[in-house]
Order: structure tokens, then C-alpha cells, then sequence
């Protein structure tokens, strides 16, 4: 089982591909060093990364598990600029047969 930090990190990998910084996906995932090179071993181990002269590439499982989770055309930066979302409190709980629209919802 793929981890969300894990996950996280093939998302970065996907879009930055050759051009990752290492020091930013510890940075991402608010990892020490050390949890880092757990991280990325288990990558490794799992065959989700590949270390390829050096440099890691994402493998085709990867791959495979990023269009399975509906993640292979995300991208990082979008996930960080989305809109605040502030809460708004009813005077009245709602019950189970209430129906709730959010307030401003799209589809």
C-alpha cells in the first residue's frame, strides 16, 4: 500500500520529472533527512522510483498508479493555490434529512 506522503512525492516527481530539488519534496512533506531517504527507499523498494544514472525517474507502476488515483495530470502548484474555504456556523444542527447544498457549489 502506497502511503499519502508517497503519493505526494510521485505527484512532484511527475511534474518536475528531471528538475526536482530533493531539498523541496523533503520540504512538501515537512520530512527530516532521514524520513526523506526512508521515503524514497521505500519508493525504490516498492519499484514506484527508479534510480536511473544517478537522477530518479518514475517507473510505468507509477505511472500506472497515478492515472489509477486520478493524479497524473495534477500538479503541485495547483494543489497549493487553491481558495480558502471559511466556514460558516447555522444557529440550527442540521438532521440526517435535511439536505445540505454548500453554499457557492458548482458542478
Amino acid at each position: 500500500m502506497v502511503e499519502f506522503k508517497e503519493l505526494l512525492i510521485l505527484v512532484y516527481m511527475n511534474e518536475y520529472k528531471d528538475s526536482y530539488l530533493l531539498s523541496e519534496v523533503k520540504e512538501l512533506c515537512n520530512f527530516s533527512t532521514a524520513q526523506m531517504k526512508k521515503s524514497i527507499n521505500d519508493l525504490l523498494d516498492k519499484n514506484l522510483l527508479c534510480n536511473s544514472k544517478g537522477r530518479l525517474i518514475l517507473t510505468s507502476e507509477s505511472e500506472t498508479l497515478l492515472k489509477e488515483k486520478g493524479l497524473i495530470n495534477i500538479s503541485i502548484t495547483d494543489l497549493f493555490q487553491q481558495d480558502t474555504v471559511t466556514l460558516e456556523f447555522i444557529d440550527e444542527p442540521l438532521s440526517f434529512e435535511d439536505i445540505y447544498i454548500p453554499k457557492n457549489f458548482k458542478l
